[in-house]
């Protein structure tokens, strides 16, 4: 597998990496994004030809291969990060460079496309609760470059565009901002500017930063949670999103930065010091907590360091919310190692920790050969990804409150292996029997034919 460096907002953190180099980031080459064996990749077929053939090698008790959505267009001559997946209802939508589009879950067909005059430089990780979200794109051209600076409100469910803002010129350097959907609002913001609209129609709600402080990042999901520069030093605060008012204010300790939020309820935070990498639980009136810490090599677990893939390939990314490979409960938090190069040993494992001491409470090993990932918690277990493999497809699988070995939900065929392990680091979301992968990276190909049969999007199940 290829070494890579993910920075998302000034976090640098580790994608698939086939090296153990004691925990600290390795660069590596950009892969070539969805490239598998060739025929394998459906070459001079149809998506819907692909899917048909494919499903059709299946063996006895794999998943069915419902669809497969091919890029379909030749990109201007550089890699760009795709923003998404976001669902709402049957609808699943992504967007890149100028077009932001909406897919059926059942068969993957196009049900709405719409195109913007601009790159698109930023969204949130998630969408509203009502179905909605808000992209940013490019606006004129400066002295020093374009500024990230005009949104766009899109309905997910019908692809019907709303209203749009342009912001004023920031003259700083960080001139793509943070965007956060929390509940039906969403938050634009970058130091200096913070504004928060109700995604319905646009109506600016309030501008939150206390006084004396920088807010440089919130975070989608239940709760208002951001992040800021203020004049003792790094914050974690919430607010109210309906208000603006502010609930609390944690003041991280003197050298440290927060870099992720890899968990909004329970409220679990990473954050750097040089080279060492740490975790910072909080209850939810935003006291201390635990803390974990994952820089240092733990004997007992027998591997040099942890793994979590935060921003796609965004390397530009200014938002803290979208990591990949962690998941947490009310009680636990869960992470996965990095991969281990010994003949006939696991490849790499889940370690749990317990959230109210910041101790290892089990490590899950991965299946012989594979490697493994917590997704999310459902129904009281952890739901997993395994990775496919070139000769073996993809699972879904969940792991006891306890740990133990995973359990199989949903096994991808091994007829898709090839193209599903050559959509590096790919978005896994599963839900009610189906699973779907969204490739983060796009327009890596040299030759335009086999850049525009790059698969983007493969789904799988009931």
């Amino acid at each position: 597998m290829l070494a890579l460096v993910l920075v998302a907002g000034g976090g640098v953190r580790f994608a698939l990496s086939g090296d153990d180099d004691g925990g600290k980031p390795a660069a590596g080459p950009t892969p070539t994004a969805g490239q598998g064996d060739g025929k394998s990749d459906g070459v001079g077929e149809s998506d819907a030809e692909l899917a048909t053939r494919l499903d059709g090698l299946r063996e006895p008790g794999e998943a069915r291969v419902r669809w497969v959505q091919s890029l379909g267009v030749d990109l201007p001559a550089r890699a760009m990060g795709v923003y998404g997946p976001w669902r709402a209802g049957d609808i699943v939508a992504k967007a890149f460079y100028r077009t932001v589009s909406g897919y059926s879950m059942s068969d993957g067909a196009v049900r709405w496309s719409v195109r913007l005059p601009q790159d698109i430089c930023g969204a949130p990780t998630l969408p509203t609760t009502d179905g909605r979200i808000v992209v940013v794109t490019e606006g004129e051209e400066t002295d020093t470059g374009a500024d990230c600076s005009v949104m766009q409100m899109i309905d997910l469910r019908t692809g019907k565009t709303g209203w749009t803002k342009s912001m004023p010129n920031n003259p700083d350097t960080q001139r793509r901002p943070a965007m956060a959907a929390n509940g039906a609002t969403v938050t634009f913001a970058r130091p200096g500017q913070v504004h928060t609209y109700r995604a319905e129609d646009g109506q600016e709600l309030f501008a939150a930063q206390p006084r004396g402080c920088q807010s440089y990042s919130f975070v989608s999901g239940p709760r208002m949670v951001a992040l800021a520069n203020c004049a003792a030093g790094h914050e974690v605060q919430e607010f109210d999103p309906a208000s603006g008012k502010l609930k609390w204010r944690y003041a991280v300790e003197q050298g440290w930065s927060v870099e992720q939020v890899y968990s909004v309820s329970p409220l679990v935070v990473a954050m750097g010091k040089g080279d060492a990498w740490r975790l910072v639980a909080l209850r939810d009136d935003g006291t201390y907590r635990s803390a974990i810490d994952l820089g240092t090599r733990d004997v007992d677990l027998g591997f040099a360091g942890y793994e979590v893939r935060c921003g796609g390939y965004l390397v530009v990314s200014r938002n803290r919310d979208d990591c990949e490979g962690v998941a947490a409960d009310d009680d636990t938090f869960y992470i996965s190692t990095k991969r281990k190069h010994v003949e006939f040993d696991v490849d790499n494992r889940i370690v749990a920790f317990d959230l109210d001491t910041g101790r290892p409470k089990w490590a899950a090993d991965a299946p012989l050969g594979r490697r493994m990932e917590p997704m999310r918690l459902d129904g009281g277990k952890l739901l997993v990804h395994v990775a496919a493999t070139t000769s073996r497809g993809g699972e879904i699988a969940t792991l006891a409150p306890t740990g133990g070995e995973p359990r199989t939900l949903l096994t991808h065929p091994a007829a898709t292996a090839a193209v599903e392990a050559g959509m590096t680091a790919a978005e896994v979301d599963y839900e009610d029997g189906r699973s779907l992968l969204t490739l983060p990276l796009v327009g890596t190909a040299e030759d335009d034919e086999a850049e525009m049969s790059t698969k983007t999007m493969l789904a799988f199940g009931k």
